[in-house]
């Protein structure tokens, strides 16, 4: 058997998993009670990215000796990873985009508990820890090839 993988196989294998998580006690309402979240696809690792550094367009105009630098912000970023990352047993998703804006009136720290151990599980804590400006793209680069 050979040990090179295949296009077949990389595109059969079923790689994202789930695990069960425990809401912690300090959360009120929420504490001690249970949920499945998944692993986000590399598509939705992605998407979520884009959501928090948002997408920088240039913009220059040579004859009026102009140039113009925008950055889009886009917010929602919690309750959009628990739309995505939230699941039952067998990794089915329990929202639908469309309950986006119901997540977020929900408890914040309860959503944001949920979203950041989705990141975490999702092997994007140095990605995180980026975008909310905890650390530099060199320092979490450095921590990884400490792994």
């Amino acid at each position: 058997m050979s040990t090179y993988l295949t296009r077949d196989e990389i595109l059969s294998i079923v790689d994202l998993t789930t695990k069960e998580i425990t809401v912690p006690d300090t959360i009120p309402v929420w504490g001690g009670k249970k949920l499945y979240i998944k692993q986000l696809s590399r598509g939705q690792q992605d998407e979520y990215l884009k959501r928090q550094f948002g997408a920088t367009k240039l913009k220059q105009d040579r004859k009026a000796k102009n140039q113009e630098i925008s950055a889009v912000n886009i917010y929602g970023h919690d309750a959009w990873l628990v739309v995505k990352g939230a699941c039952d047993a067998e990794g089915k998703p329990l929202f639908k985009e469309a309950d986006t804006e119901a997540l977020n009136a929900k408890s914040g720290e309860a959503i944001g508990w949920i979203a950041a151990q989705i990141v975490e599980f999702s092997g994007m804590a140095e990605d995180a820890a980026v975008a909310n400006g905890e650390k530099t793209e060199e320092e979490a680069q450095q921590d990884q090839l400490k792994d």
